[in-house]
């Protein structure tokens, strides 16, 4: 298990992060948390306080990361029922994401009827340079995709730039409280090397707190299951391991005396419990939800 080759970061290696981003989805049962959140906080505290439009105007969305679709979906169909006409912009910059995503629409179609989609396969980055802030929204969603910005302040503020007056932006990352949260705190030195982006919730508070701008904070609690991660046999374990360092073939590049070092913390009851015969690690995340005032 000695270091063969420098490590790369996860999202660098397109095919291993997906392969790892969908055994995260396995064991983390994202999107039923997320499901849940949608049919709570979304329908009850945000689309009840978007701008009311005239019957034939449309309300503009902005998806940033919008991955394959699976989270928006559940959106705009709550959406539809108070906006019969939405366009839905999608930037997001994994072609094969979009292809997924694209598939989702064709084959639920009819719950979308009334949705235009507008694809955009490009980072947040590439986005800003190419359409400043041409076009403005009624709702913009940053959805665990921020890990992944050069910036997360001028990310944030490029955002609430593009939002209309009543407008609503909501963005969620990993709480800095949970399990996984601490997990990263202690491999900071991947951090350093600029492998781990260690971003969290608190980044975005900080943010909004500094350029005075008011928020609501959402908190919802999540666990994935890890017990995987400590079967060295086990190819689901490797790749959850991959997600949680956001490295590319960890155990593979890595020696072993860092490898025992970084699964040991990972069973530290800091990061992670038992619960029967699995181990659980905590990754709650939270929701910053911003009104931008109206004229």
């Amino acid at each position: 298990m000695a270091a063969s080759k420098p490590m790369m970061r996860l999202f660098a290696n397109r095919d291993r992060y997906l392969k790892a981003y969908e055994t995260f989805i396995v064991y983390s049962a994202k999107y039923e948390h997320q499901d849940t959140w949608t049919k709570t906080v979304l329908l009850d505290k945000i689309v009840p306080h978007l701008p009311n439009l005239d019957q034939d105007n449309e309300l503009r969305v902005l998806g940033v990361g919008s991955g394959s679709g699976e989270v928006e979906f559940p959106f705009l169909t709550a959406l539809l029922k108070k906006y019969p006409i939405i366009t839905n912009r999608v930037v997001e910059p994994d072609k094969d994401q979009i292809i997924k995503y694209k598939a989702l629409v064709q084959s639920k179609g009819h719950e979308l009827q009334g949705v235009k989609f507008d694809w955009r396969q490009q980072t947040l980055e590439q986005y800003s340079d190419t359409d400043g802030v041409g076009t403005k929204f009624h709702l913009i969603s940053a959805i665990h995709s921020l890990y992944h910005v050069e910036d997360v302040d001028s990310s944030l503020m490029y955002l609430y730039d593009l939002l209309e007056p009543g407008g609503i932006m909501i963005s969620i990352l990993l709480s800095d409280l949970c399990g996984m949260w601490k997990f990263w705190s202690r491999t900071s030195d991947l951090c350093k090397r600029g492998l781990l982006r260690c971003i969290s919730s608190h980044d975005m508070l900080s943010s909004f707190d500094r350029h005075d701008i008011p928020y609501v904070l959402s908190r919802h609690t999540s666990e994935m299951e890890i017990t995987k991660c400590f079967d060295e046999t086990s190819e689901d374990g490797d790749l959850l391991l991959d997600f949680c360092l956001q490295v590319s073939e960890f155990k593979k590049t890595e020696s072993a005396t860092k490898y025992k070092e970084v699964i040991e913390h990972m069973a530290s009851s800091e990061c992670s419990k038992k619960d029967g015969s699995k181990i659980l690690m905590s990754n709650d995340w939270e929701a910053v939800i911003v009104t931008k005032p109206s004229n």
